[in-house]
């Protein structure tokens, strides 16, 4: 049985770790001078998703330590003032978000809204997080970055310079990842096609192997709920806030209005599309299943290419 994959946050992503304060201990700590990140260099698209370097690794420090960004600075060496300067609104979250959300009121509710750099620690365990809005590419250019990090404990504090290289692109303006497949598919081609650059709407083609359309009428979605009398599916449907606004299906495709995007309306969260056919596409049943988001408006089109023997 197939399990949902539950995005959470991770627990520290809350207003209250930002107030963090501590007391030097009565004895003298330990600071290690072999603080470093497992990966001391990435590759990074912003503008999609959360990212983040991982917590550093604190070789028997004395805890508890403070972590702080000291400078940013291009690949020449000189200070990144632009994108140090760089902040974000982004949202904290206090409880999950599910996906199932009715309305951006029942979604605030679940979250706070801050003003963070784009370019963010954890104070407490060194964990570099960059966020998904931070899609300015006048002040966040693509290149590599180095990141010199001030860490402090009872024993003192250290700056490890270039502790951290990034290297920056730039998302593509919609995410897609296949999760799976059963029965009698191979393989799906799923194309993304940003026909219109302003818009709110999103065609949806599914081909056979010949490349002739299948009908919308004959593809189901996948129920996950676990209550009886109570459904969860994962289908073009429910792309959660009540989108899509208008839901047509026509012999050779699906045509949904969309309230806006990003799609889905939280920024680094995805949707799952899971649908299946009991046989009368390809001769036996099959389900295929992927995660998705589109991230700009416009007039979109999406092709499913089924692959089958």
């Amino acid at each position: 049985m197939k399990k949902t994959l539950t995005i959470k946050w991770m627990s520290w992503l809350s207003l209250t770790l930002f107030m963090f304060s501590c007391k030097k201990d009565s004895t003298d700590g330990f600071l290690s001078p072999a603080l470093k990140y497992t990966n001391p260099s990435i590759k990074i698209a912003v503008g999609a998703s959360l990212i983040q370097s991982g917590a550093m690794v604190t070789d028997e420090s004395t805890k508890p330590l403070v972590f702080t960004i000291d400078a940013i600075h291009y690949e020449d060496g000189k200070i990144a003032d632009k994108l140090m300067n760089y902040k974000v609104d982004t949202y904290f979250w206090k409880a999950e978000y599910t996906g199932k959300e009715k309305t951006v009121e029942e979604l605030n509710k679940k979250r706070t809204k801050v003003n963070r750099p784009a370019v963010d620690i954890n104070p407490d365990n060194g964990n570099i997080v960059i966020y998904p809005e931070a899609t300015d590419t006048t002040l966040f250019t693509k290149g590599k970055y180095i990141i010199d990090v001030r860490v402090k404990n009872s024993g003192g504090e250290r700056v490890l310079k270039g502790a951290l290289t990034i290297d920056v692109s730039y998302a593509l303006p919609y995410t897609y990842r296949l999760s799976g497949l059963d029965g009698n598919i191979t393989g799906i081609d799923v194309t993304f096609d940003r026909q219109e650059n302003t818009g709110n709407k999103i065609l949806v083609y599914v081909l056979k192997k010949d490349g002739s359309p299948v009908d919308p009428k004959t593809l189901f979605g996948y129920d996950y709920s676990n209550t009886p009398g109570v459904t969860d599916l994962k289908d073009w449907h429910n792309l959660g806030l009540n989108n899509p606004t208008k839901y047509t299906e026509f012999p050779d495709h699906l045509e949904l209005e969309i309230a806006g995007f990003p799609l889905p309306f939280v920024s680094g969260q995805v949707l799952r599309i899971d649908m299946y056919n009991n046989g009368d596409i390809n001769g036996g049943y099959f389900n295929y299943w992927f995660d998705m988001s589109i991230l700009k408006e416009g007039i979109w089109k999406i092709t499913i290419q089924l692959k089958y023997n």
